[in-house]
């Protein structure tokens, strides 16, 4: 698959995310370190099936979010904790395509997405 293609899996992909409460976004659930705005939603009271969401104002980064939420929510703590972020875009092709800022915001979310758990 070409990065046009790509491109527009993540777009759709974007649109597929559940709304994200506007009244959770704010500082406490920012992520920190992102070129574009991104929210994380965690919710950890069942450690066996960790409720997760995401929100952000870029519709790329939207996709690769939607990725990282559908392998990961639902997913026991233990399963956060050991996602290798890398290893899920570069099993979906996406690796070679991301630019170095866009990769270190995503590494960012994966930081996050392991102290929040």
């Amino acid at each position: 698959m070409n990065w046009e293609q790509q491109y527009r899996r993540l777009v759709i992909l974007s649109r597929e995310l559940p709304p994200f409460p506007s009244a959770l976004k704010d500082e406490a659930h920012r992520v920190s370190g992102c070129e574009a705005q991104v929210w994380l939603y965690v919710d950890s009271s069942n450690p066996d099936a960790v409720v997760l969401r995401f929100d952000s104002g870029s519709r790329i980064v939207k996709g690769l979010l939607a990725l990282i939420q559908q392998r990961l929510d639902g997913q026991p703590r233990t399963a956060i904790k050991n996602f290798d972020i890398d290893g899920l875009f570069r099993e979906q092709g996406l690796h070679g395509h991301l630019t170095p800022s866009r990769a270190n915001g995503l590494a960012q979310v994966a930081r996050a997405l392991k102290e929040r758990v």
